[in-house]
């Protein structure tokens, strides 16, 4: 199938990670990133219409190309982004992850935490996680004062502290996990649609490939936990994950036996969404998924799955160039629209005369769905 780019631009253009909200709340704008040079950190935040008019820089950033700046929609107004500080001359002097939320309409920053930002809101609330480099480089915000999962309140400004690193390490460890020294400092921190419970990604020394999911329920304090994990999660719904089920052979993680699937928070696999997968995402209402071939030695196509079936309906065919993928960390990160008749993701570029280049690009998807 064809695709077409977000923008006409002679660098680079980024999404953000797999499922991530391209889109705002009202389907009327979308959220991309510029890039001159992707082996620089120089970025650019752009906003523009849903049909690609009125395209504008909101914010400039530094930060790399995996994932680029996470560049995500919280309200129609309103979107957070990563980036990063630096004490010295960019790139030279190392600093400090940041992420910020700002007003598109205003220009204003309304927050700005140094901290690990997550995949997007629920329900206005915003998760994120502190580790040990983060303590004390929040003045603004005393309540951030030990390490552990945050939520912030976009409207009210309430931080509220969900889960501290004992509470984490406790978790492990009553599942018959071991912690190791990087446990606490957990990432892909996201909230259930009705902001209820929150799942991570944990490192434990059990699991040196995969890693571990944990959950914890906000209201409960109730646990879970899956050893060797899928990969890429994503909740499907209030109580359970959509997800690649990955095989790792020793020497390598296979891509021909991998599958996107539903699981539980225990880990049991519920049922087959689709076929061959890395980065991952499903649409709104659940009936199609998409994944990407991002292997080594394989171009890394992207596939749309309908509900149940490993075949895939349609590709989406991406050069092969191992230095973009592996090297400069450009992945396809494929996201559904919020009205699943679009599928938006990155699209890699053949290398010429030695200028790597990715561009943003989506597909009509109406037709066949």
């Amino acid at each position: 199938m064809k695709v077409k780019e977000i923008c006409d631009y002679s660098g680079s253009t980024l999404l953000g990670m797999n499922g991530g909200m391209v889109e705002s709340p009202d389907s009327k704008r979308i959220i991309y990133a510029r890039k001159a040079d992707l082996t620089k950190s120089e970025t650019e935040i752009w906003i523009c219409d849903r049909d690609f008019e009125n395209h504008r820089k909101v914010y400039d950033v530094h930060c790399g190309n995996h994932n680029g700046p996470s560049a995500t929609f919280i309200t129609n107004s309103l979107i957070v982004f990563r980036d990063v500080e630096f004490e010295g001359v960019a790139g030279k002097v190392p600093s400090i992850c940041v992420f910020r939320i700002l007003d598109v309409d205003t220009g204003e920053v309304k927050y700005k935490i140094r901290g690990k930002e997550s995949h997007c809101a629920e329900n206005g609330k915003y998760p994120f996680s502190i580790s040990t480099e983060y303590l004390d480089k929040n003045p603004d915000y005393p309540e951030i004062n030990s390490c552990g999962i945050y939520i912030l309140d976009v409207e009210s400004g309430k931080i509220t502290l969900v889960a501290t690193e004992e509470d984490i390490l406790n978790m492990v460890r009553e599942h018959g996990l071991t912690p190791n020294e990087h446990t606490a400092s957990v990432s892909h921190v996201q909230l259930n649609p009705s902001a209820t419970a929150v799942m991570m990604r944990l490192g434990v020394k059990d699991c040196p490939v995969f890693g571990a999911l944990g959950c914890i329920d906000l209201d409960t304090k109730k646990t879970h936990m899956i050893a060797d994990k899928p990969v890429h999660q994503l909740w499907f719904d209030d109580d359970t994950y959509m997800a690649t089920r990955q095989f790792n052979q020793g020497r390598h993680i296979e891509m021909g036996t991998s599958y996107i699937a539903r699981f539980s928070k225990d880990g049991e696999e519920l049922e087959v969404l689709g076929g061959i997968s890395n980065h991952m995402d499903g649409s709104f209402d659940r009936k199609y998924f998409a994944g990407d071939r991002c292997y080594p030695d394989f171009a890394p196509n992207v596939y749309l799955y309908k509900r149940g079936d490993k075949n895939p309906i349609a590709t989406f065919e991406i050069s092969q160039d191992e230095y973009t993928t592996w090297k400069l960390q450009v992945h396809p990160n494929p996201s559904f629209s919020r009205d699943g008749k679009r599928l938006y993701f990155n699209k890699q570029c053949k290398c010429y005369k030695g200028t790597y280049r990715t561009v943003a690009v989506f597909a009509d998807i109406s037709e066949i769905i």
